[in-house]
């Protein structure tokens, strides 16, 4: 549709969570490789500035503002040719009409949304979230086949992580391994006995360091682990985003619920074995070599549901993850290549 040289100014536009972000990398990626000279800019969240600012794709990380006047001026400025809506929100289309953007592509929204875009493009939820980003991407008549994400890490994230291994002393002579406990929601969260019961067992089989890796508000559950084991684990709760992909990046392997550490751990490219109690494995297990999932895959739901539909089958959530036992995780990091 649009040869290299056809298009100089570029805004990508997706406000989302951790993993719903870092799925949005191939597209990074893809506009870069076929618009080489192009300006690239990406408007986020304002809590996700920090996960893309190192990626050498871009030229420029915009934030989302609340004040719309401020926000279409902030883009109106910049004398975008093209945008692309990576999510299917009407305010977000209109939003780039008003700044005057002429070509816009996203994903089909309502009736009025769809009149705004040049190129509406079939939101289609039944494969994985990379391949429905990248579905904006083939709009464009370019061909895409690599859908791997990606996050880079700039040095202050490294030289945090170099810090927190020192302190801890952690060597790399010794594996290091990350287990994530924690999950946005209760119903989507392994016990944490059955994590103890795991990190004991990683460091007894390999001479693992295990690191305990958990959001902000989930330092009691962290403790709540690490008092279950008998090998004390390092703690980590309180870092930004940039410093967690740059620990996990020291990992050699990451054990994670299905939450955005997890895919942020496939983006920085470290062996990643995911649990799945109330998710679309279709939509949401990495599906790269490198890494590995477990869950109650005779469960119809985990095929079927989208993640909002889950709140209304929690019992069977559970059930799901109640049914992982540590011997299964660990007979999936022995045959895992790590």
């Amino acid at each position: 549709m649009f040869a290299p040289n056809q298009i100089e100014r570029i805004l990508i536009i997706r406000l989302a969570p951790l993993g719903e972000t870092v799925l949005t990398t191939p597209v990074i990626r893809a506009l870069r490789h076929h618009f080489q000279n192009a300006y690239i800019a990406y408007m986020v969240a304002p809590t996700r500035e920090d996960l893309v600012s190192a990626n050498p794709h871009l030229n420029e990380v915009l934030t989302y503002q609340a004040s719309v006047p401020k926000l279409i001026y902030q883009i109106a400025r910049r004398r975008f040719q093209m945008a692309l809506v990576l999510q299917p929100t009407f305010r977000l289309v209109l939003h780039t009409f008003l700044a005057r953007i002429p070509f816009r592509v996203g994903f089909e929204t309502n009736a009025g949304g769809q009149k705004l875009l040049s190129v509406a493009v079939p939101n289609n939820t039944a494969q994985h979230e990379t391949q429905r980003y990248l579905d904006v991407v083939r709009a464009l008549g370019i061909e895409v086949t690599d859908n791997e994400p990606e996050v880079f890490v700039d040095s202050t994230g490294t030289a945090w992580a170099n810090n927190f291994f020192e302190s801890q002393k952690l060597k790399d002579s010794h594996p290091i391994i990350g287990l994530n406990p924690g999950a946005a929601t209760a119903y989507r969260r392994w016990e944490a006995s059955n994590f103890a019961v795991l990190g004991d067992r990683l460091h007894e089989r390999y001479g693992a360091h295990i690191v305990i890796t958990t959001g902000p508000r989930e330092g009691e559950l962290a403790a709540q682990v690490a008092k279950q084991m008998s090998h004390p684990p390092a703690i980590v709760s309180q870092a930004t985003t940039m410093e967690l992909a740059a620990l996990l990046q020291r990992c050699h392997l990451y054990i994670s619920n299905d939450t955005g550490p997890m895919h942020l751990s496939t983006a920085v490219k470290t062996p990643t074995v995911a649990l799945f109690g109330a998710s679309n494995l279709i939509q949401w297990a990495p599906p790269w070599d490198k890494h590995a999932v477990v869950a109650r895959t005779t469960c119809p739901f985990m095929k079927t549901l989208s993640s909002k539909e889950w709140d209304a089958h929690t019992d069977r959530a559970r059930e799901n993850l109640e049914a992982i036992t540590p011997d299964q995780v660990m007979a999936t990091v022995e045959k895992l290549k790590w």
